[in-house]
C-alpha cells in the first residue's frame, strides 16, 4: 500500500456522525495491521471500524455472508447463479427473476484480491481504495455536489435489494465511479441490523477523491438560497433580471 500523501483533512470538517473509512483491496497480506478476530458480513465491516476506532483487515475465512463472492474469494454456487435463494426468503418471485442479478453484479476477478483493509480517517496510514463516508441526507448533498461541481457530472447511483457490499465497494473500485445507497433499503444490512435507516454511504474511488476533495475545500457548502424560501426566490429573481430570463 502506499503511504498516505492525499490531504483528506477538509472530511472531518462535516462532523460526521460516524468517522470516513478507508478501504484497501489487496493480493497480498498487509504488513502491521491485526487481523479481524471475528466472523461478519462484508457489510458489517464499515460498522465494525467505527466501533473499533482502528485499521484491521478481513480474509476470506472471517466472511461470513456472500460478500466473498464479488471480492473474488469465492466460486459463484449453482444454487445462487440459478436463482433459488431470492424466492426462497421471499425476496424475488421466482427464480428466473433472481437469477437475473448475475448479470449485473460486479465481481473481482477470482483470487484477485484476497484481503481487505478498513481503516476510520484519523488512523489511514496508506492511499486509499475507496473512501466511505456515512452521512446525513444534508452531509451527502455537499459531497454529491462537490462531485459535480467542476465536472457536471450526473449522479447515478446503482444497487439492487440484495448484495449492497457489491455496489458499495466492488462497483466504485472497478468503474472509478462514485456510488451511494441509502440505509434500510438493502436486505442484508437491513436484516443484520447494521446501521439505522435514513443515513446516506457514499463511496469514493481513489482517482475521484483528488476532484471532490479539492472543489470540497473550493465551493461554498450552504448556498445562499438555502437560507429559506423567500430568500430562494429572491436569488432566482436577480438571476432572472441579470440574464433577461423569461421563467425560472
Amino acid at each position: 500500500m502506499r503511504p498516505l500523501q492525499t490531504d483528506l483533512s477538509i472530511y472531518s470538517k462535516f462532523n460526521f456522525e460516524k468517522p470516513p473509512v478507508g478501504v484497501n483491496f489487496l493480493f497480498n497480506k498487509p504488513e502491521g495491521i491485526e487481523r479481524l478476530d471475528k466472523s461478519l458480513g462484508f457489510c458489517e465491516m464499515l460498522k465494525e471500524t467505527h466501533q473499533r476506532g482502528t485499521a484491521f483487515y478481513f480474509d476470506k475465512d472471517n466472511e461470513d455472508c456472500v460478500g466473498r463472492m464479488p471480492l473474488g474469494m469465492m466460486d459463484v454456487s449453482p444454487v445462487l447463479e440459478g436463482g433459488q435463494l431470492g424466492p426462497e426468503l421471499d425476496i424475488y418471485q421466482e427464480p428466473r427473476a433472481n437469477t437475473r442479478i448475475y448479470q449485473h453484479i460486479p465481481m473481482l476477478a477470482r483470487g484477485t484480491v484476497n484481503y481487505v483493509v478498513f481503516s476510520p480517517l484519523d488512523k489511514l496510514t496508506f492511499e486509499p481504495d475507496l473512501l466511505v463516508l456515512y452521512a446525513a441526507p444534508s452531509q451527502a448533498e455537499i459531497v454529491l455536489r462537490a462531485m459535480s461541481y467542476s465536472t457536471g457530472e450526473m449522479w447515478e447511483p446503482k444497487g439492487m435489494p440484495v448484495v449492497a457490499c457489491a455496489w458499495l465497494y466492488v462497483y466504485p473500485y472497478k468503474s472509478g465511479k462514485v456510488n451511494y445507497t441509502v440505509t434500510g433499503m438493502s436486505y442484508g444490512m437491513k436484516a443484520r441490523e447494521v446501521f439505522p435507516e435514513g443515513r446516506i454511504l457514499i463511496s469514493i474511488p481513489w482517482d475521484r477523491l483528488p476532484t471532490i476533495t479539492h472543489d470540497l475545500q473550493e465551493m461554498k457548502w450552504f448556498l445562499p438560497g438555502y437560507a429559506g424560501r423567500e430568500r430562494y426566490m429572491a436569488e432566482m429573481k436577480r438571476c432572472k433580471s441579470k440574464f433577461a430570463l423569461e421563467e425560472l
